[in-house]
């Protein structure tokens, strides 16, 4: 029996939204906004799409080469956002105006330069350590804006952190599985974000439904940067026992009615993962490298039919009287990078050969196959018989 590690990467934006945007004329020469977003919703408060736009959110803005404001709340009236404080910031007489815009960038500083490129960073951005409590950090860059007929422009944000969801699958009908939590181990949780407006393109989102045909493009170019990624960390997420069944069971996604709104949803800093090598124990004070915890009680089962509690437990803990779950240790696939602005669904496979992961602790299999060698018996000579042929 094996529990194999798909790593499904469903490169995709991240929600079920439809394109829904307000504009209203402004007639003056106030600055305002519309937005858009790139399709994400994992939660109703802090996931975002264009069904799902911000309240508010921080712009800076240059012009002429010089800082024309700086980290200034605009807020949503009506659909069109303007300043927080009711006090209007207006277009130059002549020009046009670079925009930045962020919405959870939580960085403990804050760059805002305009010369040579014209660029905004936060240094030592952190992901909150509790999943539940992790928001949608996003941003968006708007090159050479003018105020046009009605003063308002529209910023596209883009999603700078990268999205990790949960699924299992039970291929195996000789064993019942139940999981009731699953955990990211030793990833990077901070790291130095920029964006330069001399980089980035003006992308305007499209108006493609998730999971629809034509899928929306994904253009790399002009996006953000993460750089200096350090202090490693795991990232938790519990849940009630579900079993998982033969097609995917979702951990972590809940659909409804096309949307997903799930605390179990990580928003993770982007980067590079090197994957667990199994040469030391996972839980290892001395080992760094990253992989999946999940928290498995696994029974076998006589026939298809057999009542799971009551067969024997292959995989589980009875410390305290009762079968609980126990953790399973499993490397992160081969060569896994996380890219900003994109979904990653995980799928833990339980298929029908193998050895079911690794407990952490020890470094020893989880589930060992039952195989049989087979002798037999020499023949053994019990002497010649005579019988005798009678009528």
């Amino acid at each position: 029996m094996k529990k194999v590690l798909l790593g499904t990467l469903a490169v995709l934006t991240l929600a079920a939204c439809s394109k829904d945007e307000v504009v209203q004329q402004n007639p003056n020469d106030a600055i305002s906004f519309s937005a858009t977003t790139g399709k994400a919703i994992s939660r109703a408060i802090d996931g975002y799409c264009n069904n799902s736009l911000p309240d508010d959110f921080q712009v800076w803005a240059a012009a002429q080469g010089k800082v024309y404001f700086e980290n200034q709340k605009y807020k949503d009236v009506s659909g069109t956002y303007k300043p927080a404080d009711d006090v209007s910031r207006y277009w130059p007489e002549s020009g046009t105006v670079d925009f930045f815009a962020t919405k959870n960038e939580n960085g403990t500083t804050t760059t805002f330069t305009t010369t040579g490129s014209t660029s905004l960073a936060f240094a030592g951005f952190a992901v909150n350590g509790t999943v539940s409590a992790q928001k949608d950090f996003i941003y968006a860059v708007k090159k050479g804006a003018s105020k046009g007929s009605t003063g308002t422009t529209t910023l596209n944000f883009r999603h700078a952190l990268s999205q990790i969801e949960f699924q299992a699958q039970n291929l195996n009908s000789k064993i019942f599985v139940k999981i009731d939590g699953v955990s990211v181990k030793q990833v990077y949780s901070v790291g130095d974000f920029s964006v330069n407006v001399e980089t980035a393109n003006n992308y305007e989102d499209t108006d493609h439904e998730f999971g629809t045909t034509p899928v929306d493009p994904d253009p790399r170019v002009g996006r953000c940067k993460w750089e200096n990624q350090g202090t490693k960390t795991s990232y938790d997420v519990t849940f009630d026992l579900t079993t998982v069944s033969s097609s995917a069971t979702s951990l972590t996604v809940t659909d409804e009615s096309g949307k997903e709104y799930n605390g179990n949803t990580m928003y993770l800093l982007p980067q590079t993962l090197t994957a667990w090598n199994k040469s030391v124990a996972a839980a290892d004070p001395s080992q760094t490298n990253s992989y999946f915890i999940v928290n498995a009680l696994i029974y076998n089962m006589p026939t298809p039919s057999s009542t799971p509690e009551e067969q024997v437990v292959v995989w589980g803990d009875n410390s305290s009287g009762s079968w609980k779950t126990k953790p399973i240790a499993i490397p992160v696939p081969a060569s896994t990078t996380w890219e900003d602005g994109k979904r990653y669904v995980y799928t833990f496979v339980f298929t029908t050969t193998g050895n079911g992961g690794y407990d952490p602790t020890t470094n020893d299999p989880v589930l060992t196959p039952i195989t049989l060698k087979v002798t037999v018996d020499d023949f053994v000579d019990a002497g010649n018989k005579d019988v005798n042929m009678v009528e």
